[in-house]
């Protein structure tokens, strides 16, 4: 482990140069591959392509009313064994963290940014030494995003309770500040400073202490099984009180809609009522009215033959 650490500071220190003076969050040793579509769309790791390339994450000391900004350096090795810029990525225009699945190691993950300026090409493969060395650069990224650019990227494959973990295991604690070799004071990243986004993402020690008493307070054993019956019977109990007392508050309002749907019913039967009574005039009046019609209509007819007769008689005379 401190021969990592010594590494890791010599990296640190050869990787300076080549970021402009930025101040180095974390540097990475990786293998650069592009990814080669397979079948059913999946991706493969083109190791056969994989170049070497050091990942160095860094901050700009923030100026007069500017926030600091958070940059992805990609470094190459030169022919003399150099460590030289070779691509330069704005850690604002990281949308999506995602590990590749068919490494089943885990130690390769692609980045997606959202200003590259063709999106249909697939972006390159990085494959770290160790799930130690991706754990690390990753909550790196996901915690300066979240300090500095008030949010985090999608991550796709990662089991991010599991990096909470690692990351309270094996972020040692250090100094705040240590000396450079040009004298400033530069501040290091200490374990609580690094505490992982995702983990606040969660829950707050609040938040977490609420639902453990929350929890405490259904969780029992067999035993109290009879108990947590007996207080589920009394909650049942109360419930319906509740219910018949609310019922019992209403009855007023239920009599005075009873009330009315009985004088409603009588207005219908009495008018249904009178409605028999002149449907019965109606039908004497039609009766009154065809009689002395139909005495008229026989006087008319008998009337008509008497003088069909006598002019039949007075013919043949």
């Amino acid at each position: 482990m401190a021969k990592s650490r010594a590494d890791d500071e010599e990296l640190r220190r050869a990787c300076e140069p080549a970021v402009g003076g930025e101040r180095v969050l974390v540097v990475v040793r990786v293998a650069k591959s592009r990814s080669i579509l397979g079948k059913a769309g999946r991706f493969g790791l083109g190791r056969h392509m994989a170049k070497p390339r050091v990942l160095a994450l860094t901050t700009t000391q923030p100026s007069k009313g500017q926030s600091p900004k958070a940059h992805l350096h990609v470094l190459k090795y030169s022919s003399g064994g150099v460590i030289e810029p070779a691509k330069l990525y704005k850690l604002k225009h990281l949308t999506k963290v995602e590990v590749v699945p068919n490494d089943n190691s885990g130690c390769t993950f692609m980045l997606g940014f959202d200003n590259l300026r063709s999106q249909s090409v697939t972006p390159p493969q990085w494959t770290m030494r160790n799930i130690d060395d991706r754990n690390r650069l990753l909550l790196h990224v996901l915690n300066v995003c979240k300090e500095i650019l008030g949010h985090i990227p999608k991550v796709v494959g990662i089991d991010v309770v599991e990096m909470a973990l690692w990351a309270k295991e094996n972020i040692p604690t250090v100094n705040n500040e240590v000396k450079n070799q040009d004298g400033p004071v530069a501040s290091v990243i200490t374990q609580r400073d690094s505490q992982v986004t995702v983990e606040r993402e969660l829950v707050s020690q609040a938040e977490e202490e609420d639902m453990e008493a929350l929890l405490g307070t259904y969780v029992m054993g067999i035993g109290e099984a009879e108990a947590f019956s007996e207080r589920l019977k009394r909650e049942l109990h109360a419930l319906e009180a509740a219910n018949v007392h609310s019922l019992l508050e209403s009855e007023p309002l239920i009599q005075q809609v009873l009330l009315g749907l009985e004088a409603v019913t009588a207005s219908v039967e009495d008018m249904d009522e009178w409605l028999r009574i002149f449907n019965v005039k109606l039908r004497h009046m039609r009766e009154d009215i065809e009689s002395p019609l139909h005495l008229f209509i026989l006087t008319a007819c008998s009337s008509f033959g008497s003088r069909d007769i006598y002019g039949r008689s007075i013919e043949k005379n």
